[in-house]
């Protein structure tokens, strides 16, 4: 066998070595995960409310899925697409109006894990894309029945936020952790698209709770 082959197959025996040892520091886990959104939403310029109304949030279920991919020993890359409700109320001695904004959103989180042990905290900081997928304002006035409006087509179709937060995992045994984190999604997108108020931007944001299950595979 000539020398040149002999150092060809050398080098390709040892990409494949460090591909492979490569793969086996790799760390993937996968699970359910579910919470609560407690929306807010700010409204530029303020909206004139009646005398007495006040503008509140709302608090809504979250319901997906995670999916991390680990390496380098504490940096994880970790998928969360989900349901999300968010929105808000304005409330006064007349009765009240909501609108509901429902969005499927898929937030791309960068963790870091702290310490090695069955409790493992760790912070995230990543984008959110969110497509809206309905908005309605519903009406309860005293005295008065009106039906719930679709707002639908004055909504932008897309939604962009920033996520961050932290919490730990719970190892229940050494491939099932039980996770639970705080964060806030900071809404950077104005989801206004009514060609009647062109100047008013529409942002929503919300403080969270999510507990969920991961799956070690790998």
């Amino acid at each position: 066998m000539k020398k040149g082959t002999l150092i060809a197959l050398a080098v390709v025996a040892c990409a494949l070595l460090s591909a492979g040892q490569a793969m086996s520091q790799l760390e993937f886990g996968v699970g359910p995960k579910l919470g609560l959104n407690f929306a807010s939403t700010s409204i530029s310029p303020t909206p004139v409310y009646p005398a007495g109304a006040t503008q509140g949030g709302r608090t809504t279920f979250m319901i997906g899925a995670q999916a991390e991919l680990g390496f380098a020993k504490m940096f994880y890359v970790q998928l969360e697409p989900g349901y999300i409700g968010k929105g808000y109320s304005v409330s006064g001695s007349g009765g009240s109006v909501t609108v509901s904004v429902s969005e499927l959103q898929f937030p791309v989180l960068f963790k870091v894990k702290f310490m090695k042990g069955i409790i493992r905290p760790y912070a995230f900081l990543g984008p959110n894309i969110g497509f809206v997928m309905s908005a309605t304002e519903t009406f309860a006035i005293t005295g008065q029945t009106i039906p719930d409006q679709d707002l639908k087509s004055n909504t932008s179709s897309t939604d962009f936020s920033l996520d961050f937060g932290g919490g730990a995992e719970y190892n229940v045994t050494p491939k099932i952790g039980i996770t639970g984190d705080i964060r806030y999604s900071l809404g950077l997108a104005n989801l206004n698209n009514n060609p009647l108020s062109p100047g008013v931007t529409i942002k929503g944001s919300g403080f969270q709770i999510l507990f969920g299950a991961m799956s070690h595979i790998m």
